[in-house]
């Protein structure tokens, strides 16, 4: 059997939505750069742990959770760790793992840099829609995400 090809109307909407990230990206990454000295890579490691509800988390776990491989994640993270963004802690049930938790400086990085990051998105993308357009945007994430679970689901 055959797959279908995506319609003119799914392509244009996949082209505009590709258009958003390569034009949104990039000025709000430099601006985190330049003002928080916080690279795209590091900001991502940053919330993540920072929206983490325990006080550390799994390497494994933070990797799926910001969407990137362990590999990637593990340099990630000794880069981090020699800027003392970030701690390794043991695991208090399996001495052989650890979990990654925000140091102290990394704490104090990442409370300084959300404000200047969500100026950049209210500027950059949230001024530029409507309330209606930000809640058709949402209903869109939330669509395709529930649509990737049914069609994929985590393996757990």
């Amino acid at each position: 059997m055959k797959a279908a090809l995506a319609n003119d109307l799914q392509v244009e909407a996949w082209m505009a939505f590709q258009q958003l990230r390569v034009s949104l990206l990039p000025p709000i990454i430099t601006n985190l750069t330049q003002k928080c000295g916080v690279s795209e890579a590091e900001y991502k490691v940053l919330i993540g742990l920072y929206t983490s509800q325990e006080d550390g988390i799994r390497p494994t776990d933070l990797a799926e959770k910001i969407g990137w491989e362990n590999g990637r994640l593990s340099h990630q993270l000794s880069r981090m760790e020699s800027k003392g963004l970030v701690d390794r802690r043991e695991s208090p049930v399996d001495a052989r793992s650890c979990y990654i938790a925000l140091s102290e400086n990394g704490r104090v990085k990442i409370e300084n840099t959300i404000p200047v990051h969500l100026i950049e998105v209210k500027r950059l993308f949230g001024e530029a829609l409507s309330p209606d357009q930000l809640r058709v945007l949402i209903e869109i994430g939330d669509a395709v995400s529930k649509h990737l679970e049914e069609i994929n689901p985590p393996i757990k």
